[in-house]
């Protein structure tokens, strides 16, 4: 058996063992005195006589009966929890909604004669008289006056404007080159039962009146002319003929009152820029200070019909 030999000088070859000693050893330790039969002479198992005198004992016991107290309890902690959630889970399995239980013992509503007749819409059996107002018409609640459909009149500035009328609460004229009205070219605010446009693009146009109350008038149709043009022609010179640059007169005539004033042009080319320009309000000018050479000439006439300058086609002319 294992022995401990006391490698301690001064000391016995043993330590006694003393029944009045205290129960616990570390104690006699802090005294200074450290006593067992440890390595004694008796061929004992070391660790078998300290268990046998009590060592480790009195030390130990409270601790391990706590360390033992703590682990049952966490035992039993772990055991509840799993047991609760399997349980939890086995119940949340197996409930049954009153809804379930309701739809697996009620026969279907379909299977039930007197259930089909129950679900029947209560109108049916007896309809209720409607209150809601009726969609307005398709042409809505306004009526067209005029021009009438398919009306052509001329552009001419002097005339004054086209004027349009309807009957009913108009909130809207709408104009447009489309008999679809899509796109519109013109949408404008009305507060009365007409309205006047000022000069339309000659062409064919579509208009109609949109009411107040979400309504839109039937669509009419009428077109614009072109204006018509002012005819000039040239007196004198004659197409290709001679003029004097100073005091050479360039007449003409005119089939339209409608003219505010004429102006003669002489160019070489470019008639953005032409050379020489003379203004009047008759139907004669004389030419002043033209440098002799070849020339074009035509003649403008500023028309209050169309409000834009005519001008006659360019012809030859020698100025000397």
């Amino acid at each position: 058996m294992n022995q401990a030999q006391n490698s301690e000088p001064g000391t016995g070859n043993t330590f006694s063992s003393q029944a009045s000693q205290a129960s616990n050893p570390f104690t006699a330790d802090l005294k200074g005195e450290f006593t067992s039969n440890f390595g004694t002479n008796a061929n004992t198992n070391a660790v078998s006589q300290i268990f046998k005198d009590g060592g480790f004992v009195s030390q130990n016991r409270t601790k391990w009966i706590f360390i033992g107290v703590a682990v049952l309890a966490v035992l039993v902690i772990a055991f509840f929890l799993m047991t609760g959630e399997e349980s939890t889970d086995e119940m949340a399995g197996e409930e049954t909604t009153p809804a379930e239980t309701t739809a697996a013992e009620t026969p279907k509503a379909e299977e039930t004669p007197a259930a089909t007749e129950a679900a029947a819409p209560a109108e049916a059996a007896a309809p209720a008289p409607s209150t809601a107002k009726a969609p307005a018409a398709a042409t809505g609640s306004v009526t067209l006056v005029g021009p009438s459909d398919g009306q052509s009149r001329k552009y001419d500035e002097t005339t004054g404007a086209a004027e349009f009328s309807w009957e009913g609460a108009g909130s809207y004229i709408v104009f447009s080159r489309s008999s679809t009205m899509s796109p519109e070219t013109m949408r404008v605010k009305v507060s009365g039962k007409s309205y006047k446009f000022h000069n339309p693009w000659p062409g064919e146009w579509y208009w109609r009146v949109d009411s107040a109350d979400g309504g839109k008038s039937e669509v009419r149709r009428f077109s614009v002319e072109p204006p018509q043009r002012v005819n000039v022609t040239v007196s004198a010179p004659t197409s290709g003929g001679a003029i004097a640059g100073n005091g050479g007169a360039v007449s003409w005539q005119s089939d339209s009152s409608k003219v505010a004033f004429y102006r003669v042009e002489l160019s070489t080319g470019n008639w953005a820029n032409p050379q020489y320009r003379f203004a009047t309000g008759t139907m004669s000018v004389s030419l002043q200070g033209v440098t002799p050479g070849s020339y074009q000439m035509r003649v403008g006439a500023f028309s209050e019909m169309s409000g834009r300058w005519e001008y006659t086609a360019p012809m030859p002319v020698t100025v000397q």
